[in-house]
């Protein structure tokens, strides 16, 4: 196992402020209790999957934001895939932050687009934009030091989870409840893309194969996987070369070849994903 972490306690450990990496050798199960209070968990790569409260496990890729409101004690279950990196950055953020009326305004909010666990648990997730890739730079990358580092980290964090909030809020209308022919549909056009990961099908070719429309597909995709049909693509994709790489299975070139990249594009956004060069894991 590999991790790496910075973690702040802010507000008198009310709300925590947590970004690394964790790499796992074997796949891994972690089962925990939620505390009360909203968690957002902005995976900046790799793959996992989640269940909350007892529900159903769902797949979820990076990029991705997840907001997981608990007004309880939930168990929060979690497995990580073998030799994938994750990158991430959390904000946990507890129920006496809120406020009562802040509470129940967000459960309102949030009762309409979240996956609801069995212990009153609530699950939204969707891609990052701009907005909230720009705030985690301006947390990992924070140019204050001494004691006002904790005003202006307490700050980024809260106006994350805002902005976490507002995106899942602003897509909901792509969310219409998916009838199970669907799902098996879209799972279809998952397991056709990694088949094909180094030449799939447009949009377009891959919708028809499945038979569904671009907008019910792509639209699905977000809500099964938490991510547009190639930004999935390129983070599975991603995730393969860094395992050939990182085992020796292959080499740089290889590997990019393998997964469907030139080396020059492959180099640039493998070190953008995961934040190394794909040649310093050999």
């Amino acid at each position: 196992m590999e991790s790496a972490q910075e973690r702040f306690f802010m507000l008198s450990g009310a709300m925590i402020l947590s970004a690394g990496v964790n790499r796992f050798d074997e796949p891994k199960r972690v089962n925990v209790a939620l505390r009360a209070g909203i968690k957002t968990v902005v995976l900046l790569s790799g793959r996992l999957q989640i269940s909350i409260g007892g529900d159903s496990a769902r797949e979820v890729c990076g990029p991705t934001v997840l907001v997981i409101r608990s007004s309880a004690d939930a168990a929060r279950d979690q497995v990580f895939a073998a030799n994938v990196p994750i990158r991430y950055l959390i904000v946990q953020m507890d129920e006496s932050v809120l406020g009562s009326q802040t509470a129940a305004a967000l459960d309102q909010s949030l009762e309409a687009l979240a996956t609801r666990g069995g212990t009153g648990a609530r699950l939204a997730s969707r891609p990052v934009g701009h907005a909230l890739r720009a705030l985690v730079a301006q947390i990992t990358n924070c140019p204050i030091r001494g004691p006002e580092r904790e005003l202006y980290l307490c700050g980024k964090a809260m106006q994350l989870v805002a902005v976490a909030i507002s995106s899942c809020i602003s897509e909901a209308v792509c969310d219409a409840n998916l009838a199970s022919r669907d799902i098996e549909r879209i799972r279809r056009a998952r397991d056709i893309l990694v088949a094909t990961m180094s030449e799939p099908p447009s949009l377009d070719a891959l919708a028809q194969q499945v038979g569904l429309n671009v907008r019910k597909l792509s639209a699905g995709f977000r809500s099964l996987y938490g991510a547009s049909v190639f930004g999935f693509l390129q983070e599975y994709r991603l995730e393969q070369a860094y395992q050939l790489i990182s085992t020796g299975e292959m080499s740089v070139s290889q590997a990019a070849f393998h997964v469907g990249y030139g080396a020059a594009h492959f180099a640039t956004i493998f070190r953008k994903r995961f934040g190394v060069s794909p040649s310093r894991l050999r």
